[in-house]
Parts: structure tokens; sequence; C-alpha cells
């Protein structure tokens, strides 16, 4: 048996046998290195790709980083931005508010009659000086025949002044106020034959807020114990006229008047033909007068009462002065520079006027050129 089953063919089948199991093994074998292979291979390419996302991550955080940071920059450029703005838009305001730089160089509180005032000087940064006198002469005695002054120097600071909800009307408070002989308030001395009361300074009573009324302001928003102490003709103006500013104590209820020195109402203005010569007198107290003279030795021939404001240059019907029934006329005054003016007159009641002495050449008209006078 174990002979015959080994035999030439069973020998050949075995081999053949053996050879397909060889071959079997084999490729087993390859199948589990190209299994292992391109396990490495795929866990290499996952790897590779982790690490690509991770740079990836890591780039984008960094970008992330930079537009953040970016972000901040440009954040913190734009408040710096705006906090500038901010400063330059405050330092206009208060530039623009800062009245005081406008401010007449002085100020006084008077009823216009008798010897009293209080006088100010107030500096663009709200500062000022002042001082009070009352000289009454008739109070005399023994040692001081010239009479008696009440007299008080002093200093004081205001605040930034503040607009209101009307134009050109502000408000500031009175911030301090020093006494220069306080020590002396309440005592009397003589000297050179006036008997010296020192006392405090009137227009300052209870003082704490101001206000401040500039040209344009309209009068209807003062009260009738402010427009009591002003000297504007409420007959001519409805607003504070040009050059003029008051400064009003609420508590006191006392007002202080200030006039530019360069105003209109502190000129005069002068036209002339020969000997004859008119006179321009801008007033805001009773009215500007408009004067016709001959010469210097004769009395007007013809005075007339102007309602002007200071700036118009609207015709005007004017009056004769001092006169009750006296004639009207129409007067036109137009500002060629600050210092010449050029004025028309031309007859209403009275057509027939001559005013060819002072350069007219139609009865009832006239017109010249004004100009400064020194």
């Amino acid at each position: 048996m174990y002979k015959s089953f080994f035999g030439k063919k069973n020998k050949e089948l075995v081999s053949l046998l053996l050879c397909s199991m060889l071959l079997a093994g084999c490729a087993d074998l390859d199948i589990s290195l190209d299994s292992s292979a391109k396990g490495k291979d795929d866990s290499k390419t996952a790897s590779t790709e982790e690490t690509s996302e991770e740079e990836k991550d890591k780039d984008k955080n960094k970008d992330s980083g930079k537009d953040a940071a970016s972000k901040d920059d440009s954040s913190e450029s734009d408040e710096s931005v705006a906090e500038a703005s901010k400063v330059e838009d405050e330092d206009a305001k208060t530039e623009e508010l800062n009245i005081f730089a406008d401010f007449p160089e002085m100020f006084y509180f008077s009823s216009g009659a008798g010897g009293w005032a209080t006088e100010i000087v107030i500096d663009e940064d709200g500062s000022f000086t002042g001082s009070y006198y009352d000289y009454d002469m008739g109070d005399t005695g023994d040692g001081y025949p010239d009479g008696t002054l009440y007299i008080c120097d002093f200093t004081g600071q205001f605040s930034d002044p503040e607009a209101t909800d009307k134009d050109y009307i502000y408000k500031t408070k009175l911030l301090d106020l020093v006494l220069l002989d306080e020590d002396k308030i309440g005592t009397q001395e003589i000297i050179d034959d006036t008997l010296y009361v020192y006392t405090d300074p009137y227009g300052f009573e209870g003082a704490d807020e101001f206000i401040i009324y500039a040209p344009g302001a309209d009068l209807s928003e003062m009260s009738d114990e402010c427009l009591s102490w002003t000297f504007m003709s409420l007959d001519i103006f409805e607003q504070v006229p040009v050059d003029y500013y008051v400064l009003y104590n609420v508590n006191a209820e006392d007002a202080f008047n200030g006039i530019c020195d360069d105003s209109i109402w502190n000129r005069s203005y002068r036209c002339t033909n020969g000997d004859a010569y008119v006179n321009f007198s801008p007033s805001y107290y009773m009215g500007s007068y408009f004067s016709f003279f001959p010469d210097d030795d004769s009395p007007a021939s013809l005075s007339l009462s102007l309602p002007w404001d200071g700036s118009s240059s609207e015709t005007m019907e004017c009056k004769e002065n001092w006169k009750t029934d006296g004639e009207t006329y129409n007067v036109t005054i137009e500002k060629k520079d600050d210092e010449t003016y050029i004025i028309t007159v031309e007859g209403i009641s009275d057509t027939t006027f001559d005013f060819s002495e002072w350069g007219g050449t139609e009865p009832g008209k006239f017109s010249g050129v004004f100009v400064l006078q020194e």
C-alpha cells in the first residue's frame, strides 16, 4: 500500500500540492506585507494631514492674532482721533464762547446822576479789577471841608461764560471777590481835607450769577430792573446795539454797561463846504444828532434827531430837534468804511429847504460825505 501510494504519479501529485501550498503562503506573506506598508503609508499620510491642519490652524490663529492686534490698534487710533477731535471741539466752543475777549475795556454801574459809580475792567480770562466810589462834596465836617468819599477797591474772577437758549445772551458766575482793604471796611479816615469811608462795592451785593447781554440780544429778554440801569433808547432799539454790552447781577438786580472804545457811539463825523459844515453825532441814548451850521459862530440852521441803530442803511423818517411841530425828513446813512459815511436828506413836510450852503443842488435835498473827526 505504502509503496503503491507513493508511486510515480502520486509523487508528482504530492510535489504539485506542496508547490501550491508554498505559493499560497508567499501570496499571503505579500498581502500581509502590502497591508502593513499601506497601513504605514496611511498613518504617515494621516499624520502629514494632521500636521498640515495644525499648521493651518496655527497660521489661522496667527492671522487672527494679527487681525485682532490690527483691530485693537485701529480701535486705539480711532479713540485717539475721537479724543483729539473732542478736545478741539471743546477748545473751539470755549473760544467761541469767550466773549470776554470782545468786551469793552471798562464796565460801569451808575445811575447817571450824582458822583458815584462802580467800574470794573475784565480780562480775557474772566479776572477783573474794580473800584467803587461815591463822592459827596456836600457832606463836610471838621477836618474834611472838601467832602466825603466812599470808596472800595477790589479784584475778582468770573467763570467761563455759557450760552443760553437765547441768542447773544450768556451766563457766568462770580467765583471770587477780594476787597483790597478788607481790614478797613467800616472804618474812616481824613486824607487831604476829605473824609474817606471804606465800604463794600455797590453792585456786587449777593453776587452769584450774572447774565451777559451782547450786541443783538433782544431787549424783551431783559427784566425791567435790568433795563432801568441801561442807557439805551427804548424808542429806537429792540436789540442791544452794536458795541454795547450789559452785565447783569441777577440777585442784586444791578446792571453794568460797557461800550467798546472804538465804537461808533464814541465818534463824531463832519461834512464841510467852505465855512459851512454838518455834524453827525451817533448816540444810543437819546438818538443820533444831525446838525447844519453856517459857520462856527452861528447856531444850527437845522438839527434832526435820527433814530439810527448804528448799522442800518434803511431810510429813516426824522424830525427836527427842539420843536414840537417840526418838519420831517427822510434820512439814509450808508457806511463807506470805518471812517466815512454817506448821508442823504430829503424833505417830507418841507420840500423847499435851501441846502445850497452845504453843497445841496436841489431844494429840499442834501447828500454829503462825512469823515471821522479825530
